[in-house]
């Protein structure tokens, strides 16, 4: 509702009579006052009333050609607000009663009249005015900030009925604001209100669907009615959806953390690699030493090979352990390609992690037609992390199968996009396995440093948690879907350029 006058302001008199010396009349009544608008004809009062919306009191005669005077107020009342009197003689008592009990006047005064008492009319109409437009407006307010609020807020007396709400749900009862999931929270933080005066809590909440979102509940008592105990006053739930910032916040903790182990990995892994150089240049000299064909030195070069073979995987390790350092941190290499192109072209070497397999696997590229926007990452890294992707669903599908990986374009919001990508679409790259499976309590665990499930010495458990580093650090998301027995699909989900 826009208000343009104040409503502290001297009244505004709308006069209407046929008789010019009436109006000078009041008029000069009126005019220290008030404020006096007139017209002697009542087609052009109600034009007044559409233009003066500050207008607060209306004088009418009632006898006037074409329009009597309590037809006019009735045709007044859809336009303004405006207290009426109606200006009358003794013959006009019916057309009184008639607007009287239609609401459409507030006083009617005969002529001739006692100024005293058309000034007391016109002031007390005028504050009676004042206070139901200041009602107005303050129900306009509250009415707008509820709507527009970016969560719910329920309003309640000391027995749980819901005095005002914007969730629209159907029910007088407070819990038939919520849904079921949340119901016994509100209870717990109502009974706490009632101890010390408010409560909150942040929760996690799953929907019917599956769907997990977080939730932050602010509950306050509230001072009314006034001098009431805290067990008897209403009160007022702000229930916020904050699954966004929740989201927000764990990917910021995850960066960090997986930023302060690669920094400490990569440091480590740079002496390490150090000291398996002097090493392995240690037993090179040994096993130059032991090359004659005398039988007493054939065990020292058995165990001289051993020991050569484990500093190559130890530099193996020092290897990945370095890599797993750098994701994510080289941020000049990030630009935006084509994607399909891309996939493409690299298609072959992804293929060629599959051959030799026992028994056969079969890798399918699919590309979705929509895919017009270019994707914004590292390629190189990208592939790295395709690659990796590629050989995990290699490793989990020992009896063979099909290795799918597709790219589409999905609705999805990603947290930390970038101002130059699409808010509301990403990237969906997905690598699809029929492989073993993974329990829930695998999946919590996937992303964590030097996790892993397969056997000692297959895997080193940098790999996905190097993806993870790399994607977050790249303004993606990664998700994961599998079921004991059911297969893996692992998704990539990147930020798109605009077009």
């Amino acid at each position: 509702m826009t208000v343009p006058y104040s409503i502290e302001m001297r009244p505004c008199v709308l006069l209407v009579d046929d008789e010019e010396e009436i109006l000078i009349a009041l008029g000069d009544l009126l005019e220290e006052s008030c404020t006096v608008l007139t017209a002697t004809e009542p087609l052009r009062a109600l034009a007044l009333l559409e233009a003066h919306p500050e207008i607060s009191v209306i004088i009418s005669d009632q006898r006037m050609p074409g329009m009597t005077g309590d037809q006019f107020l009735s045709r007044a009342s859809t336009r303004s607000d405006a207290r009426a009197i109606l200006l009358t003689g003794y013959a006009d008592l019916d057309a009184v009663v008639a607007a009287l009990n239609h609401g459409k006047i507030v006083a009617y005064v005969h002529k001739p009249w006692e100024a005293d008492h058309v000034l007391c009319l016109v002031h007390e109409a005028h504050r009676t005015w004042q206070a139901q437009h200041a009602l107005k407006v303050e129900q306009a307010l509250l009415h707008g900030l509820m709507e527009s609020l970016p969560f719910g807020l329920v309003f309640s007396d000391a027995q749980g009925h819901c005095i005002r709400s914007n969730r629209h749900y159907q029910g007088t009862s407070e819990s038939s604001q919520y849904a079921a999931s949340l119901q016994p929270v509100i209870a717990r933080l109502r009974e706490k209100v009632w101890q010390e005066g408010q409560a909150e809590e942040l929760l996690e909440v799953t929907a019917e669907d599956g769907r997990s979102t977080w939730h932050e509940i602010v509950r306050l008592a509230l001072k009314w009615p006034e001098g009431v105990p805290l067990t008897e006053a209403w009160q007022v739930s702000m229930d916020r959806d904050v699954t966004r910032r929740v989201m927000m916040e764990d990917r910021l903790n995850r960066g960090e953390r997986l930023e302060a182990l690669g920094r400490l990995a990569g440091g480590v892994a740079h002496d390490f690699n150090n000291l398996l150089t002097i090493l392995g240049n240690c037993l090179d000299a040994l096993a130059e030493q032991v090359k004659n064909e005398d039988p007493a030195s054939a065990a020292q070069r058995k165990w001289l090979a051993r020991a050569l073979e484990t500093v190559e995987r130890g530099e193996a390790l020092t290897r990945r352990l370095l890599q797993f350092g750098r994701a994510g941190r080289s941020g000049a290499t990030v630009r935006p390609f084509d994607i399909v192109s891309f996939l493409k072209e690299r298609s072959g070497l992804f293929q060629h992690s599959f051959y030799g397999a026992t028994p056969a696997i079969r890798f399918v590229l699919d590309l979705a037609e929509e895919i017009s926007s270019s994707v914004l990452t590292c390629p190189e890294q990208l592939e790295m992390a395709l690659l990796n992707l590629c050989v995990n669903a290699r490793d989990a599908m020992p009896a063979g199968g099909t290795v799918t990986l597709s790219a589409r374009r999905v609705c999805y919001t990603l947290p930390a996009a970038p101002s130059e990508c699409e808010q509301d679409h990403a990237l969906a790259l997905e690598v699809r396995d029929e492989g073993e499976g993974m329990s829930e309590e695998v999946q919590r665990h996937i992303f964590e440093p030097f996790f892993t499930t397969k056997q000692a010495g297959k895997g080193t458990g940098l790999g996905l948690a190097g993806i993870y580093g790399f994607i977050l650090a790249h303004h993606g998301d990664v998700a994961v879907q599998s079921q004991p027995g059911q297969g893996t699909v692992m998704r990539l989900l990147l930020p798109l350029l605009k077009t």
